[in-house]
Parts: structure tokens; sequence; C-alpha cells
């Protein structure tokens, strides 16, 4: 059986230093005893999101509370030797959740969320915060799924302005897939120099015209991804993929 891993926000190696007994938090309490009714002694694993995780058991609970014991450091490390950026257009809301979450899994390291001319969801100002909540929590899930010890950044919206902006004063090599031009990506070699990489993933119908132009006017590479139409949230499953295959570690 599969040892269940928990993120729990705080700092659990002085924790484990100073005995090793820890409070599962009301969220990881549920799951645990609520859902997966977990016993005493049975094992789980928890990380806090600063790289290894720990061996632990269920060392007492109630309806309320659990606590569990710490047994072990394991310094695991699944983070891939390349570094990436997901700059992702605003989709629909299941499918922006479906792109996180694989995104996740597949080891991407930064999201940016970007508004684009057909970006079909504007999110108010005062619904951001919730929103951003809510993939924090996709991506913890995520987290906790794929065995990764390092939670990854997601950051407030901005426009594509703003994100080329940001990318032309860093060292990433930028890509964007697009089926108008014939460059492929085994043709691009500039991130064995810095081991980062930026991926740009359009809206649904795509980046216009003009957003073409002023990314490759921006020095992001324009890759063709077979003669097919993707929809955003597959381009970003192949996208990474090919990614991770071609400099990280698949």
């Amino acid at each position: 059986m599969k040892i269940p891993r928990f993120y729990q926000d705080e700092d659990i190696s002085q924790v484990f230093e100073e005995g090793g007994e820890l409070a599962l938090s009301v969220k990881n309490h549920r799951h645990a005893i609520q859902v997966l009714r977990l016993k005493v002694e049975e094992k789980l694993i928890i990380f806090d999101g600063k790289g290894g995780e720990y061996l632990a058991y269920i060392k007492a609970f109630d309806k309320r509370k659990s606590s569990v014991q710490l047994v072990s450091f394991i310094d695991s490390s699944r983070e891939s030797t390349l570094t990436t950026t997901l700059n992702l257009a605003m989709i629909k809301p299941d499918k922006m959740d479906f792109a996180i979450q694989k995104s996740v899994e597949l080891g991407i390291n930064i999201i940016q969320p970007i508004y684009c001319e057909r970006s079909v969801i504007k999110i108010k100002a005062n619904r951001l915060q919730k929103k951003m909540e809510h993939w924090q929590g996709i991506i913890i899930a995520a987290c906790e799924q794929s065995g990764r010890t390092k939670i990854p950044e997601i950051n407030d919206p901005v426009t594509l302005a703003e994100c080329l902006q940001k990318d032309s004063i860093s060292n990433n090599l930028g890509i964007v897939m697009l089926p108008t031009v014939k460059t492929e990506l085994k043709n691009l070699n500039d991130c064995e120099q810095h081991q980062t990489a930026s991926l740009y993933i359009g809206p649904e119908g795509g980046f216009t015209d003009i957003e073409e132009q002023q990314m490759l006017e921006s020095n992001i590479n324009g890759i063709c991804f077979g003669p097919r139409i993707l929809r955003a949230e597959t381009a970003v499953i192949a996208g990474i993929t090919a990614i991770q295959q071609r400099w990280g570690d698949c």
C-alpha cells in the first residue's frame, strides 16, 4: 500500500529536532483520520515544501485533532534539473485547474497566469485572493500525489505585455508553441547554457497575430508542434513534457 503524503505549512525540521511529535493541521487531520481512516501506528509521510520529507506514524487522535511521531528524515529530491516557468493564458476555470495540476505533476517550478486578448476569464480584484488560494490548494494536492517535496510558486495574473517585460530581464529561454512557425524544438540549444525555460501557452482561440508578433519581437522562440491544433490544457502537457525530455529529467 502506498504511504499517504501530507504537506504541512510549518518548519518541520525544528519539530524533528525537538522530539518529533507533530500536531497535524485541521485539513490534514480530516484527510488522514476522517477520509483515509488511518489508525494509530499507521505510517504517513510529511513534508514542508523546503526539500526532503519525513517518515512518521499516527501517534494519537480524537474527533478534532491528531498527532504524529516523526521517525526519520528522508533527503529525497524529485525536482528536475531544468527550472521551468509556465506562462499560461487565463482559460475556463475547470481547464485552468486541470492545466495547473498537470503542470505541477510534470515538474513546473513557477506558474504565471496571463491575460491575453482572447482570454475568456477576467478575475475581479475582490475575488483574486480566493482564486489564488484555490490554485494553491491544487498545487499542494498535486505535490502530495506526485511525490514532490518543493511547492511551485504561482503568481498573480498579469498581462502578456507585463509577462514579456519580466522575461526580457531574465535569463530564461522563452518558448511559445505556434502553428504558424516551422522551427522544431530539437533545433533550440540555448537552454543547455542556463537550464531555465519559460513556456507560453495561449487561451482558447490562441494568441492573436499581434500577440504572436510581440512575443517573437521579444525573443520568445516560436516552435512548431505538428500540424494539429491543441487545446490549451493539452498544449500544457505536451509542451512541458517535450521540454523536460529535451533538457530536463524525462
